[in-house]
């Protein structure tokens, strides 16, 4: 299965000229790079399995990585069911039977609207960054920017589902922004779970 997303992307401030970055402003630069301190956006999320495949067009606001607000927009007999975090608390909206539910969390792991995201993915959006150490592997110069590729493991008794995630984010020459390239999420076994992959990115 894959979700394949289209996202607004801003990319965080500056680091200080001539500076080597720390690993955990990176993590930190590339995840903001995806939300900033607030946003709002459109986007597509198509998902793909070999039996079936759908796309729902979605709206969603989000504040401080804390405060989330997601609402489907289409198709049609999903219109208007929504997801609201509320720092570590989830709610979804059900308009067709008139209920609110509260997410548990036993339901935490869920997926999501049946894509390879679960819930636990939007209330801890930030938790790369507060939860793991952070491994430089190796750099990669490329024209234009330098790719980091980091290796998190989470801190001891953390509370979160990957045994490791290997990172790969840009850090451009002329800015010094730093955008997410992609993400290796691994059990607690060594097994490769769930890949994502950002591509085409461009300033909007």
């Amino acid at each position: 299965m894959k979700a394949v997303i289209m996202a607004l992307l801003l990319a965080g401030p500056a680091s200080a000229a001539g500076a080597e970055p720390s690993l955990h402003d990176l993590i930190d630069k590339a995840n903001k790079a995806l939300r900033g301190d607030s946003s709002h956006g459109r986007l597509t999320m198509t998902i793909e399995t070999p039996e079936w495949k759908r796309s729902l067009d979605i709206e969603g606001w989000n504040k401080e990585r804390t405060f989330a607000f997601i609402r489907i927009l289409s198709p049609a007999k999903e219109r208007g069911n929504t997801t609201l975090r509320r720092r570590n608390e989830m709610w979804v909206w059900l308009p067709k039977v008139e209920r609110v539910i509260k997410i548990p969390p036993t339901m935490m792991h869920s997926p999501w609207q049946g894509s390879d995201f679960t819930y636990e993915d939007i209330v801890k959006a930030d938790s790369i960054v507060k939860d793991y150490t952070h491994k430089l592997l190796k750099t990669t110069k490329e024209e234009g920017r330098t790719i980091y590729h980091i290796e998190a493991t989470p801190l001891p008794d953390a509370p979160v589902v990957w045994g490791k995630v290997l990172t790969d984010v840009a850090l451009y020459d002329d800015d010094q922004s730093v955008i997410p390239l992609n993400e290796r999420d691994y059990s607690e076994r060594g097994e490769l779970i769930r890949t994502i992959t950002l591509s085409d990115v461009r300033i909007m």
